[in-house]
Parts: C-alpha cells; structure tokens; sequence
C-alpha cells in the first residue's frame, strides 16, 4: 500500500511540475502560486515518506527541502529585498543538505577530483556576476550575497560528488544547472526560455535530492549479508 502511494504521489509531482512548466507563460499569479509550490509540497511528502538508511540524513533532507519551498515562495515575490530573502532560504537549504552528505564521504581520489572543474566553474561564474552588478549600482548590494551563495552552493555539490549517491549527485549538479541559469538571466543576459530551463532543471534537482534517502541502504544491507555468509 506504502509503495502504491508512493508511486502515485511521484506521478503527481511529475504531473504538476509539467502543469508549471506549461503555464509559465501564462498572466496568472495564482496560477503561477499553486503550481509552482504544489509540486514542492508533494516532493516534501514523498521525501519524508522514505523510508530505510540514515534518519538524521533525512531529516536534514526534508529539512532542506522546506527551506526550498520557502526560497520558492519569495522568488514569487518582486523586488530585490524578496530576491535577497529566496537566496538566504535556499542557503541555508545548501547548508542542510551538505551537512547530510558529510558522514556519507567516500575515500576516492577520482571523486575528489571533481573539485577541480566546480572550482573552475564556480570562480568563472562569480568573475561573470561580479562584472555585472558591479556595473549596475542598484544591484551592487546583491555581490556579497551572491558570492556567498556560489561558494555554498558548489560545496554542496562536491560534497554530493563525494557521496557516491547517483541520486544525491545528480540533484546537486542539476541545482547548479538550475542556478546558474537563473543568476545568468537576472545578472548578466535575459532569454526567452530562462523560465522553463530553471524550473526543469530545479524540479528535477529536488526530487533527485528527495529520491537519496535511503538509496544504496539495500545494497549495503545485502553486501553485509554476503560477508556474514561467507563468515
């Protein structure tokens, strides 16, 4: 009965994520409310759903998770100090779901690796969003913020790295996909379809999040069984 709810309530953030994306375009604030939080709410249920592996890893998670639907919630709103508000919430997101990620570290110098094209990465974006408010003197406030908030962010996505989680990965990478498009097209170049890459990438990047709790619990479990056979 558990995994058919689940099933279900999978299908419906899919089905209401779709419905977002679809109606990005459209004039309707509302609209734009209930289906860009709705399908938050659902990856919220089915993350603490999960059962199997660390409770305090899903706790941060879901932990993260709503402080995501609340950065949701001001971006929702106009203006800078709004702006400024959704980054902290989503900070501090960054922050729970690396501390969950921290005692699930594996020892790979090839993982460790990954430093090397995120700092690259991260170092070129922030030179990029520099140049940019720099030169506009209503938005030079944001710098120290944003700055603040690449550096987080990209150590959030290492340390997922670092896991060996595929879920946990790809969610952190495409959260820096989702990101990176959105800060492009506030800081530096707006485009067209800058509303639906962002939300895409960042549904996607939430439930692939939700989706770690507890992957890899079974095959542990079944590696221990093996060695206990074999003993």
């Amino acid at each position: 009965m558990a995994l058919l709810f689940r099933k279900w309530l999978f299908a419906l953030i899919i089905a209401t994520g779709l419905i977002h994306l679809v109606t990005l375009s459209a004039d309707s604030e509302p609209l734009h409310w209930v289906f860009k939080l709705a399908p938050m709410l659902l990856i919220i249920a089915f993350a603490a759903g999960k059962s199997g592996g660390s409770r305090l890893y899903a706790t941060l998670i879901v932990a993260g998770l709503v402080f995501g639907i609340a950065g949701d919630a001001c971006l929702l709103m106009d203006g800078d100090s709004w702006f400024t508000a959704g980054l902290g919430s989503f900070l501090t997101g960054h922050v729970l779901y690396a501390a969950a990620m921290l005692p699930r570290l594996k020892r790979s110098w090839l993982l460790a690796l990954s430093v090397v094209p995120i700092a690259a990465y991260s170092s070129w974006m922030a030179v990029r969003f520099h140049e940019s408010l720099m030169n506009d003197s209503t938005q030079s406030g944001l710098w120290l913020p944003v700055l603040v908030y690449v550096i987080v962010l990209s150590l959030m996505c290492w340390l997922a790295l670092m896991t060996g989680n595929g879920y946990a990965a790809a969610g952190a990478v495409l959260f820096v996909a989702s990101d990176s498009i959105l800060a492009w097209n506030k800081f530096v170049h707006a485009f067209s379809a800058a509303g639906f890459c962002i939300m895409l990438t960042y549904f996607a990047a939430q439930l692939l999040i939700a989706c770690s709790i507890g992957s890899g619990g079974k095959r542990r479990r079944t590696a221990a069984g093996r060695a206990q056979l074999r003993g």
